[in-house]
C-alpha cells in the first residue's frame, strides 16, 4: 500500500515539474514576442512585457492546477478502498489530500532559484514579484483590519524561517517561492482592476477566481496530523521530489501554515487598507497630514500614472479635492465595487467580511468627523441650509406652510446611509443634529429675552424647526430611534431653560383659538392642535402652561372671544389624553360654569320681565338717576371659585347705576340658590357705553358712539361726565383700581387711534401722580360701534418706565414687572408665577406624604426618585426643592429621621 501511494505521488510530482518547465517556456515566448517594443519604447516595453509574462505565469499555473486536480480525482477513484481502510488505520493522508499536499510542496512552495536560467526566473528576479508597486507606493508594511502591522509575504516567510530555527539569509538569498511571486501577481491584477486599468478584465478576474480557489483548497491539505516521515528531507538539501525546502518536513511546520491566509489573504487585506487610506486621504486631507512631512502625495487616477501635488496655498490650507457629497457618492461606488469583486472572486465569507470592514473603516470611519464638519458641503452645513428654509407657501411646503428642501434632505439621507455601515460613525451625525437644534433654539430664546419678537413668533419658529428636523430624522435618518431621542433631548434643552416657553406656547394657543382657527374645517383644526401638542410634550413645566392657558381661556370664555367652541373642547381633550383627568378637570369645570351661567341669565331675564309686568312693580332705585332713570342691564357669569384663575383683586368702585343692577341680581341669585356666596370680580368684566360728543365744526349734529370697553375703563370714563380734567391720583382715589391696571387702562384710552382722553405729559407713558388726563371732545371715528383695544401689560410698564431718568427707569420697570408677575400672569415672562410655586409646594408635600404613608420607611434618594416620577407629568422638582419640603414635613411632624441613618425617613402616623 505504501508503494502504491508513493507511486501515485511521484506521478503527480513529475507532472508538476513538467508544468514548471512549461512556465519558463511560456514566459520565454512572451519575452520574444515583445522584444521589438523594447527597441522603440523601453519603458513601455518593460511594463507591457512584465504584464504579459505575469499573466502567462498565472495561466500556466491555473492550467497545471486544473490538470492536477483531474488527475488526482482519477487516482482517488482507483484507490477508493485503500482510502477507506488502510489510510485511517496507519494515519496516512487520503490520496486526494496527498496530491494537494504534494502540489503545495513541489509547485507552490518551490524556490525561485530552482528555476534560475529561465526567462521566468529572470522576470521574477527583476520585479521581485511586486510589479504593481511601481504604480502605487505602499511602503514596507501593511495594517490589518485591527490596525496591526502586517509584513509583505516574503518578509513573513523569512520570519517563519526564524521561528523554525533556520539560519538567517541575506535579502538577495531570502526564500522566494513561486507562491510568493504568484500572490504578488494576484495583488497586481486586483490593484489594476481598482484603478480601472485592467485589460481583458472578465477573463483575468476569472483566472484570479481559479487561483484563489486553488489556494483555499491547498489550505485544506494541511489540516490534520499525518505520518509524513517517508517524504522527509534526505540530507541533500532537497526533499524526495527534487525541491529544495527551508522547513523540516518531519516537524510538520509546513503542514500547519495556512497557505491561503499566509500567501494571499493577509497581503490582500493589507494592500486594500493602504490603497483606500491613500485614496481617501488624497481626496479630503492635505499633503502634510498624510506622512508627517511636506512630501507630495502620489496617486493613480485615469489611464496614466498621475502625480497629484498638494502644494500649500497662500492660506496654508489647500482645498479638498472632493466636496463631502462627492466623496459620499464615490465611497458608495467603491463599496459596491469591492462587494462585487469579492463575489466575482468567490472570496470566503471571513475574507469578504474583513475586506468590507477595512474599506468601511478607511473610507467612512476615519473621515466621519471631517465629512460632518466640512465647510459648505458637510452634514452640518447642509443641515443648516435645511433649517434656515423660509416659512411660507412654496415648493416643498406642506399644509403648515413650512418649506422643506427635499433635495438637501436627500443629500443628508445619502450621507446617513453611508455612515450607517459603521454604526459608531452615526454618532457624529446625531451630534451635529443636536447641536443645530440647540443653536437655532437658543437664537429664538434670545429674541424673546430682548423683546425683539412677540411670544407667538417664538412658538411659530419652534414649530417650523420641529417640522424641518422631523423631516430630517424621518426621511434622512430613516426614523432612527436614537436620532429621535437626540432630537427630543435637544428641543427639551432650550425649551426648558426657564418658564418662558410654556408662557409663549399658551399665548400662541390663545391667538390660535381666538382668530387662527376661526372658520377652519375639522381637519385643519386637528392638524394645528396636534402640532401644538408636539411642543407641549417637550415642556417640563406643564403646570406653568396650565396656569397661563387657564388664564387665557377664562378671558376667551368671559369675553366671548373664542373662535370655535369645538376647537376649545378639542384642545382640552388633547391635554387630557396627554396629562390625565386631573390636569383638565378645572378646564372642563370652566366650560360647565359657562353653560350654567347662560341658563341662569335666561332665568334672570324671565324673572325681570315677570317683575315688570306684575301689578305691583318694584320701587325705582334712585341710583339709576345718573343713567337717565333707566336701570342698567347686566349679564353675570357665575363661576366656581376653584375652577377659575384666582385674581385676589379687591373690587373697584363702580358707578351707582351699575352697583344698583348688581345688587338686584345678587338678591335674586341668593334667593334662588340658598347657601351660596357671591364675590364680584370687577377686573374681568366688560361694558357697553354710549358716548355723546359735541358736533364738529360746520355741523349741528351731535356725534354718538357705542364704546366697547372693560369695566375698569368704564369706571374711568364715567368720571369725566362731571369733570373735563383729572389727575392720575384723583382717578386712582375715586376708582380704587390697582396701580398697574390703572396705568394700563389709561394708556389704552390715550392711544393715537382711540384717543378718547388726552394725556398732559409728553411721550407714551405716564410720568407721575400729577399727570393730567383731559376729555377729548374732538374724538372722531368712522365707526359707530368702537372697540377700544387694551395694550399689553409689558408695553404699559415699559412705556411708563421710559419717562423717568435712566436709573429710575430701570427700577420702575423691574418693580412694575415684578408686581405684574405676582399679581397676575404676564405674557412673555420667564419666571414661574407665585401661585404656581405655591401649588407646587402643596403638590410636592402631598406626594411625599402619600409615598411615605405607603412605604413607611424610605431613604432620601429613593424618595426623590419616586416623587420625581409621580410629578413629572406636571413639573420636574429639583432635588433641593424636594429636600426643603421634606424638612418642612419633619418640622410639622409628618416624617422623622431614622436614628441610625439620617438619610432614612420614617412616616409618623
Amino acid at each position: 500500500g505504501s508503494d502504491l501511494i508513493m507511486g501515485g505521488s511521484a506521478g503527480a510530482a513529475a507532472s508538476s515539474s513538467s508544468s514548471a518547465s512549461s512556465f519558463a517556456a511560456a514566459a520565454g515566448g512572451a519575452a520574444s514576442a515583445n522584444s521589438s517594443n523594447e527597441l522603440t519604447n523601453p519603458a513601455a516595453a518593460t511594463n507591457s512585457s512584465s504584464s504579459v509574462l505575469g499573466y502567462k505565469l498565472l495561466e500556466e499555473l491555473s492550467k497545471s492546477w486544473t490538470e492536477h486536480r483531474i488527475t488526482m480525482v482519477m487516482v482517488r477513484d482507483i484507490f477508493m478502498y485503500m482510502d477507506r481502510t488502510y489510510v485511517p488505520l496507519h494515519k496516512r493522508r487520503p490520496v486526494y489530500d496527498l496530491g494537494l499536499w504534494l502540489f503545495r510542496r513541489v509547485v507552490w512552495e518551490r524556490r525561485m532559484d530552482d528555476l534560475s536560467g529561465c526567462d521566468e526566473y529572470d522576470y521574477c528576479a527583476a520585479t521581485n514579484g511586486n510589479d504593481y508597486r511601481n504604480d502605487y507606493d505602499y511602503g514596507n508594511s501593511h495594517d490589518d483590519a485591527k490596525g496591526n502591522l502586517k509584513s509583505p509575504p516574503e518578509l513573513q516567510f523569512q520570519q517563519m524561517q526564524q521561528q523554525a530555527g533556520e539560519p538567517q539569509m541575506m535579502q538577495s538569498q531570502m526564500t522566494q517561492t513561486l507562491g510568493n511571486v504568484t500572490s504578488s501577481l494576484l495583488l497586481q491584477v486586483i490593484h489594476q482592476d481598482r484603478l480601472d486599468r485592467l485589460e481583458d478584465a472578465p477573463q483575468r478576474m476569472t483566472l484570479l477566481r481559479c487561483m484563489i480557489g486553488m489556494l483555499i483548497e491547498l489550505e485544506a491539505s494541511g489540516n490534520g496530523s499525518f505520518n509524513d516521515s517517508m517524504m522527509a528531507n534526505n540530507g541533500t538539501g532537497r526533499d524526495n521530489y527534487g525541491s529544495r525546502r527551508n522547513f523540516n518536513a518531519s516537524s510538520g511546520t509546513t503542514n500547519t501554515i495556512p497557505v491561503y491566509q499566509r500567501d494571499f489573504e493577509e497581503a490582500f487585506l493589507g494592500e486594500t487598507q493602504d490603497f483606500y487610506r491613500m485614496e481617501s486621504a488624497s481626496r479630503l486631507s492635505h499633503a502634510g497630514g498624510l506622512s508627517g512631512n511636506n512630501n507630495d502625495v502620489n496617486d493613480i487616477d485615469g489611464e496614466n500614472n498621475l502625480a497629484l501635488n498638494f502644494n500649500s496655498s497662500s492660506s496654508g490650507k489647500p482645498p479638498a479635492k472632493y466636496s463631502a457629497m462627492e466623496y459620499v457618492q464615490r465611497a458608495k461606488i467603491r463599496l459596491d465595487q469591492e462587494r462585487d469583486r469579492a463575489t466575482t472572486l468567490a472570496l470566503p465569507e471571513p475574507t469578504r467580511t474583513a475586506l468590507l470592514r477595512i474599506v468601511e473603516t478607511e473610507l467612512i470611519e476615519r473621515h466621519a468627523k471631517t465629512l460632518v464638519d466640512m465647510e459648505g458641503s458637510g452634514f452640518a452645513s447642509i443641515l443648516k441650509v435645511v433649517a434656515s428654509s423660509p416659512v411660507g407657501a412654496g415648493k416643498g411646503g406642506g399644509e403648515s406652510g413650512v418649506v422643506i428642501d427635499h433635495n438637501r434632505v436627500a443629500d443628508l439621507a445619502a450621507m446617513y446611509d453611508l455612515f450607517s455601515r459603521v454604526p459608531s460613525s452615526v454618532n457624529h451625525l446625531r451630534d451635529a443634529l443636536s447641536e443645530r437644534i440647540r443653536l437655532d433654539g437658543r437664537a429664538l430664546v434670545r429674541d424673546q429675552e430682548t423683546n425683539s419678537a412677540p411670544p407667538s413668533a417664538f412658538v411659530k419658529g419652534v414649530l417650523a424647526m420641529r417640522e424641518r428636523f422631523d423631516a430630517v430624522v424621518t426621511d434622512a435618518m430613516r426614523g432612527e430611534k436614537k436620532a429621535q431621542k437626540r432630537m427630543r433631548e435637544a428641543f427639551e434643552d432650550f425649551l426648558n431653560a426657564d418658564a418662558r416657553a410654556a408662557n409663549c406656547l399658551a399665548v400662541y394657543v390663545d391667538e390660535l383659538l381666538r382668530i387662527g382657527l376661526k372658520g377652519a374645517d375639522e381637519r385643519k383644526v386637528e392638524m394645528e392642535l396636534d402640532r401644538v401638542i408636539v411642543i407641549f410634550r417637550y415642556l417640563s413645566d406643564k403646570d406653568v402652561f396650565e396656569a397661563y392657558y387657564k388664564n387665557h381661556l377664562a378671558k376667551r370664555l368671559l369675553g366671548n372671544k373664542s373662535g370655535s367652541e369645538e376647537a376649545e373642547r378639542a384642545m382640552v381633550s388633547l391635554l387630557k389624553a396627554e396629562c390625565g383627568y386631573q390636569f383638565t378637570s378645572k378646564l372642563e369645570g370652566m366650560f360647565n360654569d359657562m353653560r350654567i351661567s347662560k341658563e341662569t341669565a335666561e332665568k334672570y331675564r324671565a324673572y325681570k320681565k315677570k317683575e315688570a309686568n306684575s301689578p305691583s312693580p318694584p320701587l325705582i332705585d334712585l341710583r339709576d338717576a345718573e343713567n337717565g332713570g333707566k336701570p342698567v342691564d347686566v349679564e353675570v357669569s357665575v363661576l366656581t371659585t376653584g375652577y377659575w384663575p384666582s385674581q385676589n383683586v379687591a373690587p373697584c368702585t363702580l358707578p351707582p347705576p351699575v352697583k344698583a343692577a348688581m345688587d338686584r341680581f345678587q338678591k335674586y341669585y341668593l334667593t334662588t340658590y340658598t347657601g351660596r356666596k357671591l364675590s364680584w370680580q370687577t377686573s374681568t368684566g366688560s361694558a357697553e357705553i354710549r358716548a355723546t360728543f359735541p358736533p364738529i365744526k360746520g355741523s349741528s349734529k351731535v356725534r354718538r358712539h357705542d364704546l366697547s370697553v372693560t369695566t375698569y375703563q368704564m369706571c374711568i370714563l364715567v368720571l369725566f361726565n362731571n369733570r373735563d380734567v383729572l389727575t392720575l391720583a384723583q382717578i386712582r382715589n375715586e376708582t380704587n383700581i390697582p396701580e398697574d391696571e390703572l396705568r394700563r387702562h389709561l394708556v389704552s384710552l390715550c392711544t393715537p387711534k382711540h384717543r378718547i382722553l388726552r394725556k398732559g405729559s409728553k411721550g407714551k407713558g405716564i410720568s407721575n401722580d400729577d399727570d393730567t388726563f383731559t376729555y377729548n371732545a374732538e374724538y372722531t371715528s368712522k365707526m359707530t360701534r368702537v372697540k377700544v383695544p387694551m395694550v399689553s401689560m409689558r408695553d404699559a410698564t415699559l412705556t411708563s418706565s421710559a419717562e423717568g431718568t435712566a436709573s429710575a427707569a430701570g427700577a420702575a420697570s423691574s418693580s412694575a414687572a415684578a408686581s405684574a408677575s405676582r399679581s397676575g400672569l404676564v405674557d412673555g415672562s420667564a419666571t414661574v408665577p407665585v401661585q404656581v410655586e405655591e401649588d407646587r409646594r402643596h403638590l410636592l408635600e402631598a406626594a411625599i406624604v402619600r409615598i411615605m404613608k405607603a412605604r413607611k420607611t424610605l431613604n432620601h434618594n429613593d424618595l426623590v426618585a419616586e416623587v420625581t416620577r409621580q410629578l413629572s407629568g406636571r413639573f420636574v422638582p429639583p432635588p433641593q426643592f424636594v429636600k426643603k419640603r421634606v424638612e418642612s414635613l419633619i418640622e410639622r411632624e409628618y416624617l422623622e429621621r431614622d436614628e441610625s441613618d439620617r438619610r432614612v425617613y420614617k412616616y409618623m402616623a
